[in-house]
């Protein structure tokens, strides 16, 4: 046994396999056994397919980016145990005591963890106390793709990020989770109690609710497409910005077919092809940047942190339109029309906001300013944007993040 300066210990691999065959025999009562206890050991890519740690004790371990497939862990103590990186797909984990564990990049598709207990924790470890949780705020989080969590104890757990997608979490307890930014795309949450949980950007796309609770839950840009609330026992959220956003492989088809006929309509002056309309269409946190959609209507549309980067907006209207922290930078907008929208946190930087000529004629033409009329526009960034020529119209532009020259251009051609 070697310790190391992290108060974790490195043990030999044949004494490690001296130690799992004694407790194959204690969990079975057989003579001679007894129960594993590899607290603070340390395991690095080391791997132990479906070895049998049922009841073993593993607090404050590390056992990083190690092959656990197929393990027993029921009943297992793995308080404040770092599994970052491991695989542990089809485990039995059903009971298991995960609190404060660290499951950055870990992989548990397939696993049973009926009752298993992820809440968050603390470990005492040498020099002080240490903080741990199912996961910070990372850029990969846990994988349970179709896991069985059904009553799990999630309670104030942090699982940023994580991939729930068809995992089964019938009756688990999540009060005050954090769930920011998790896959919970056909999830099973029947019974669930979810109250005062953040689902903040949260993917819920046809999850069951039946039975559920939301009570005080956040919703912020959570896509609920799909899911029937009319089915909760208790449903005291907010919903209002949340999102119904259909990203399927064939929703996305069709809208690129959508955007492809609209060109061809705006290429052929209308012969061919048909206007694209985005009637109270919802096509937020999608990225269309690039897109050619000249002229085309978005009305009473939300497109809450839509990336438009890039795009070809010019002649386009936006009637009653939600774009809340959409990326609208560096777009062609000359000619455009906000009209009653709201615009807040959007990014107009380097945007082009100026008059639009039409040619009618080989002698006419007519000019076409853009226009920002009864809209919101608190903090938005218009930094680096072309306002040369735009019109405004009842909006207030004290909140807004703009140099010097786009406030005199806008001064220079403001319309009370």
């Amino acid at each position: 046994m070697n310790m190391t300066s992290a108060g974790t210990y490195t043990m030999p691999m044949e004494e490690l396999w001296g130690v799992l065959a004694a407790h194959q025999l204690w969990v079975y009562g057989e003579k001679g056994g007894k129960r594993a206890d590899l607290s603070r050991l340390r395991l690095e890519g080391v791997s132990l397919r479906g070895v049998n740690l049922t009841r073993a004790k593993l607090v404050g371990a590390k056992i990083i980016n190690c092959d656990l497939g197929g393990a027993q862990l029921e009943g297992a103590d793995l308080y404040g145990t770092d599994l970052s990186g491991t695989n542990l797909k089809a485990t039995n984990c059903l009971k298991a005591d995960f609190r404060g564990a660290q499951l950055k990049g870990s992989d548990f598709t397939g696993a049973e963890l009926s009752g298993a207990d992820l809440r968050s924790g603390a470990l005492m470890m040498d020099g002080g106390a240490t903080g741990t949780s199912l996961d910070s705020d990372l850029d990969e989080g846990p994988r349970l793709r179709r896991a069985n969590l059904d009553g799990a104890r999630l309670s104030g757990a942090t699982i940023r990020k994580a991939d729930l997608t068809s995992a089964s979490m019938r009756n688990a307890k999540l009060e005050g989770a954090d769930l920011t930014g998790t896959q919970l795309k056909d999830v099973d949450l029947t019974g669930a109690d979810l109250s005062r949980c953040d689902l903040t950007g949260a993917r819920l796309d046809r999850a069951t609710v039946a039975g559920a609770k939301l009570d005080g839950a956040v919703l912020k840009g959570a896509n609920l497409i799909g899911v029937d609330l009319s089915t909760l026992a208790v449903c005291n959220a907010d919903v209002s910005e949340s999102v119904r956003v259909d990203d399927s492989p064939e929703a996305w088809d069709k809208l690129q077919d959508m955007i492809a006929s609209h060109a061809r309509w705006v290429d052929t002056g209308g012969a061919e092809g048909a206007r694209a309309e985005f009637i109270r269409a919802d096509l937020s946190g999608l990225d269309l940047s690039g897109s050619h959609l000249v002229g085309a209507v978005f009305r009473e549309a939300r497109l809450r942190g839509t990336k438009l980067t890039g795009a070809a907006l010019n002649l386009c209207s936006f009637i009653a339109s939600d774009l809340t922290g959409a990326d609208i930078s560096q777009a062609a907008l000359r000619g455009v029309r906000f009209e009653e929208s709201v615009l807040n946190g959007a990014s107009f930087c380097d945007a082009d906001l100026g008059v639009e000529t039409v040619r009618l004629s080989a002698t006419k033409s007519a000019e076409h300013p853009s226009l920002i009329s009864a809209c919101q526009v608190t903090k938005t960034n218009f930094t680096g944007a072309n306002a040369a020529g735009l019109v405004t119209r009842n909006v207030e532009f004290g909140r807004i993040i703009a140099e010097p020259a786009f406030l005199a251009q806008l001064k220079a051609s403001q319309t009370l």
